[in-house]
Formats: C-alpha cells, structure tokens, sequence
C-alpha cells in the first residue's frame, strides 16, 4: 500500500526460520487482498485483512509527539554505538515504526523491553500516535510550486505483508497492521525463495525510486520462510531559497584527525530562519518548500564533537527549539551523499528484543537478525533520502548577517517533521568527499 502525500548482514544463531523484513511509514485506506505478481496459483490459508476493514480515525489527542521523541532517542542511541569517524545515514523513524509494529506480535516481556528502548505510549495508544502521525505526514504533502516550476515536496510511505502460503498470524495482529499501519497483502511462495526474494526487493526498490536497491540480501528467505513484512519511506524536497545567488565557494574542511579538505561550498548570505549558538556548538535550520519539514544542522565547537554526539537526544532538539531564534545569517555548508547499512542485531540483543518471542507472529517465533539501510542526497536543490529496515524472525518449532553558520568540519544532521517534531533522518558528516 502506497501513499503520496506530501553491512553486515548477520543472523542469530537459533534452530528453524521465520522471515519479517520491516521497511518505513503508511497512510490511506485499507486494501483488500493482493495476489499480484502471479501468486494466483497459490494455495493453502489465505492471510488478509478481515472484510470492510477501514483505516482508523485520526485521534486529537494521539500522544505523538511522545512516540516521536521515543523514536528519536533510541534512534541517537543507535547512532552512538556506530563508529565517529564515518559519514552516516539512517532513520530513527523507520527503525522505531518497524519495532512498533513488531511490538504488536510479541510476548509480555519482550514488548516490555521494546517499550523500554523506544519509549513507546502504552498499548494501542502507540499505534492511534502513529496512525495519528501518518496522517499528518500524508497531509504535508500537499505540493508546493518551486519557482523553477518543481514541485516539492514529496513523502511516500508504504507497508506490505508478505505471508508464505504455509503462514498462520494471528488476525488481529494483521487487522492491527491494516486499520493503524496501513499494511496491504501479498502472498509469495517460498518454494522459490529467490524468486520471492526478488519480488520484494524490486517492490522496495518502486517504493524508494531506486535509492534502495536490494534490502533483502541473498537467503534471507528461504523455504522455510513464514511472513515478510516491508515498510519504506521516500523524501524528496526542495529548499525554500535554493542555493545559487552567490555561487559556490571554495574552502577547506577540518577532519576529525585535523587534516583538511578542499571543496566547494552552498553559501548563501542572506538566510533569515532559525539559528543560534549553543552550549559547545553552533546550528541553523533551513526550510523546506512548503515548511512542513526542515534539516537542522548541528555543528559542533571544535574539539567538541564526541561531547555534542553524546549529548543527542530529545532534549538536546528541544533545547535548540526553546533558545534558537530567528534573524539573518550567512550560511555554508557543502553538498554530500551518503549510504550507510547498519547490522541492528547486536543493538537488538543488548536491549533484550533480540531474540525474544513474537508469538502473534507464531508459535516460538524469535528475532533472529536485524538490518538497516538509508541513502541520502543533499545539494543546492534540496534533498532526496529513503530508508528500509529489515527484521528477521526464526520459529523454534514449526538583514545584516548577526551569525555565520558554517559547517567547515564535522557536524550531524536531521530532517524533521516540523509539526510533530517526528525526525525522519539524521546522520553526521565527518568528510563530505568521502
């Protein structure tokens, strides 16, 4: 189900396999069964929805931005168990809406220790925030016209079950993915599992427009594959004042290490939004066309970079949030790409997810490996970014500028949704060539 609005791969060791792959968002009405891609041919239990399911109603009081900065801590505490001195791109919202939907299939203390780690609301008060929050990002999305003509911006979310013919969930964990996730059906066959493997990737790689390839590596289903589940998110949007008045501008980059690197830098000498200085670092967020969505920089001090990456957080965005104000600034900054593939599981089993038991799922059903891709695009246009998040379970048994914002040496990054807070990516750039 589809709404526009707007490396390491390792399993855990444990006996037998199930198969759930996790990608990110979702908004729209609830679909009946889809056997596309040949699988009419197929027998044995048929796994949907139940009949004239809808999509549930938006709730006022949804506790959103509880779940929002929940994602967002366990997202910063991610990104400090990965190494410094490498660029990085991943989305605290996809790793953290994949482990909600999880949350739904596992058992009491398994989904304890989720609801821990990602400070989740309580029971179906996490799933009304998140349908609550899908539908305002559906409703971002709600085009704007660039002054070159573009159209900006665009966020596509979508989330597909993938049932083996042999596979049993419990319904109302289907009908839960359905009415508050938005997740439509397709059944594949194991029995090919390349076959199947491919199906999905080519569906995750439509939904992301290329950006993420192949998700699903090589036998991550097998025969004894029970359900995939994919999720994905697509970003693309343009600045509200696209870089290019006053040209590029060389200058040198300050490495971690202290060495330097020339490049070519966005300037622009007549921004006017929110910025500031604070403890340790300096910042600046720049708008998105239309302005539900905005990246914040976050440049730290020098010499002040492990300090301000420990200190991200929540608290740390509201303490921008409350102190930044608005006023003219020079801005610079550079242009960079970046991909990252980020191996969940050891971080999953330190939080006591992994392995678990996800018995809505099946019997005996545990977390046996976990992945994380993203892919991110930054230039004077704006931004385009995706990102997918696998899990895998197995089943034991069957004016006059007053500031210069210039990120001339390392600094981190997120794109967020204005509204609710809700950050979508967020990263750190220790070398913009690299």
């Amino acid at each position: 189900m589809s709404r526009t609005k707007s490396g390491h791969h390792r399993k855990l060791a444990c006996p037998s396999f199930l198969t759930l792959a996790l990608l990110v968002a979702s908004c729209g009405a609830v679909p009946g069964n889809d056997t596309s891609a040949g699988s009419g041919s197929l027998t044995g239990p048929v796994v949907k929805p139940s009949a004239e399911l809808v999509r549930a109603p938006i709730m006022a009081d949804a506790k959103v931005g509880d779940l929002a900065a929940g994602f967002t801590n366990a997202g910063f505490d991610l990104m400090r168990t990965q190494p410094a001195d490498t660029n990085l791109i991943f989305s605290p919202l996809s790793i953290g809406h994949a482990l909600l939907m999880a949350r739904a299939a596992a058992d009491d203390a398994t989904g304890a220790a989720i609801d821990d780690a990602f400070g989740l609301p309580a029971g179906m008060e996490a799933h009304d925030a998140w349908n609550t929050l899908d539908a305002a990002i559906a409703d971002s999305n709600v085009t704007q016209t660039a002054p070159d003509g573009s159209r900006t911006p665009v966020v596509t979310v979508s989330d597909r079950l993938w049932p083996s013919t042999a596979a049993s969930p419990n319904q109302n964990w289907v009908d839960l993915m359905a009415t508050h996730h938005g997740a439509d059906v397709e059944t594949i066959d194991v029995s090919d599992p390349e076959a199947s493997r491919s199906r999905i990737n080519d569906w995750v790689s439509e939904q992301t427009q290329t950006l993420i390839p192949e998700l699903l590596p090589e036998n991550f289903i097998t025969s004894n594959t029970v359900l995939v589940l994919t999720d994905t998110i697509y970003f693309k949007a343009d600045w509200r004042s696209v870089f290019g008045k006053y040209g590029p501008e060389s200058g040198a980059f300050t490495r971690l290490d202290g060495s330097m690197v020339d490049l070519s830098y966005l300037v622009d000498l007549e921004q006017s939004g929110i910025r500031g200085l604070g403890d340790g670092y300096s910042g600046a967020e720049i708008p998105y066309l239309g302005d539900d969505y905005a990246m914040l920089l976050i440049i730290p001090d020098e010499g002040r970079f492990d300090e301000v990456r420990q200190r991200l957080s929540q608290d740390l965005l509201a303490e921008i949030d409350n102190t930044f104000t608005t006023g003219p600034y020079e801005l610079r900054m550079p242009k960079w790409e970046a991909s990252s593939t980020i191996n969940l599981a050891d971080w999953l089993t330190e939080l006591r997810i992994a392995p678990g038991a996800y018995p809505g799922i099946g019997p005996g059903v545990f977390l046996a490996e976990a992945i994380h891709g993203a892919d991110i695009t930054v230039d004077e246009n704006g931004t385009v970014a995706a990102a997918a998040t696998a899990l895998g379970f197995d089943e034991s048994g069957p004016g006059e500028p007053e500031i210069v914002i210039a990120a001339e040496r390392p600094f981190f990054y997120v794109v967020r949704h204005v509204e609710s807070g809700a950050v979508l990516f967020a990263g750190q750039v220790v070398d913009p060539t690299s």
